[in-house]
C-alpha cells in the first residue's frame, strides 16, 4: 500500500468511527466497497486500523457521561417522534436520500393508520460537517403535505423542543432554510441501537397503537447502515 492510500484510507475509518452509528464489522463491509479495486489495499492492515480507531473511541466516550449533545438530541427527537413528527437521524448522504427516508416512514405510518403531520432530520453530510468545521449541524424538515403554513407550524415546533432540550438554535423564518443547531459537539459512540426506523416505530406504536405491525422492517436495513 502506498502512502497515500494508507492516509486516504485511514481518514475515512476516523470519520465512520466518529460517526458512531456503525458497527466495525459494517465499517469494515463500507471501506471495502469504497476503496473496491484497489488491488494494493492490505485488508488485515485495514481491520486492525479499525479495531484500533474504534476501541480509543468507545474509551473516550465512555468517559463523557449521559448528557452529550447527542443524547440532548435523541431526546428532543423523540418529543418530536411521539407527536408525530418523524424524527430521523443522519438519515442518507444528501437531502434527497433523508427526504426519500422520511417520506418512507411517513407511509407506512400512514398504512397503519398513523397520520403524521411533519418530518424532520439531519444527513450524513452534515455532521461531516460538524465533525469537519463548522460546530452548526444542520436540520431539514418539512409538512406532510407540503404546505408553507403547516410547515412552518412543523419548523416553530422543532426549534421549541430544541430550546427545552437547551440547544441554541438560529431560523430565519423561511422554510426554505434550514433550522441551525449551534455549537454542537458532536461526541457519539456505536451502541448497536438503530434509532431510526426501528425506534421511530416503538415510540410511535406504544403511543398510538395501531392495528398492525410493520412489515416494511422486516425486508430493509437501518436506513444509517447504508450510509
Amino acid at each position: 500500500m502506498t502512502l497515500e492510500l494508507k492516509t486516504e484510507v485511514l481518514e475515512q475509518v476516523k470519520e465512520q468511527v466518529a460517526f458512531g452509528f456503525t458497527s466495525k464489522e459494517d465499517i469494515l463491509e463500507i471501506l471495502l466497497d469504497s476503496f473496491y479495486g484497489e488491488t494494493t489495499l492490505d485488508e488485515s492492515w485495514l481491520k486492525q486500523q479499525i479495531d484500533e480507531q474504534f476501541t480509543v473511541h468507545q474509551k473516550i466516550n465512555a468517559s463523557l457521561g449521559p448528557k452529550t449533545d447527542f443524547n440532548r438530541l435523541v431526546s428532543a427527537f423523540d418529543q418530536l417522534n411521539a407527536e408525530k413528527i418523524v424524527s430521523l437521524h443522519k438519515a442518507g448522504y444528501t437531502r434527497q436520500d433523508a427526504e426519500g427516508d422520511c417520506l418512507e416512514i411517513v407511509e407506512e405510518l400512514t398504512n397503519l393508520d398513523i397520520k403524521t403531520s411533519g418530518y424532520c432530520y439531519y444527513h450524513e453530510q452534515d455532521v461531516e460537517s460538524v465533525l469537519l468545521s463548522s460546530g452548526t449541524l444542520h436540520i431539514g424538515y418539512n409538512s406532510t403535505d407540503h404546505n408553507e403554513t403547516a410547515t412552518k407550524t412543523i419548523a416553530n415546533r422543532i426549534l421549541e423542543v430544541l430550546v427545552q432540550n437547551n440547544f441554541k438554535v438560529n431560523w430565519n423564518g423561511n422554510v426554505e432554510n434550514r433550522i441551525e443547531i449551534k455549537d454542537f459537539k458532536w461526541e457519539k459512540a456505536y451502541d448497536g441501537v438503530d434509532y431510526n426506523y426501528d425506534h421511530i416505530f416503538n415510540i410511535l406504536e406504544k403511543q398510538h397503537k395501531p392495528k398492525a405491525k410493520s412489515t416494511l422492517k422486516n425486508d430493509k436495513k437501518p436506513f444509517w447502515k447504508f450510509c
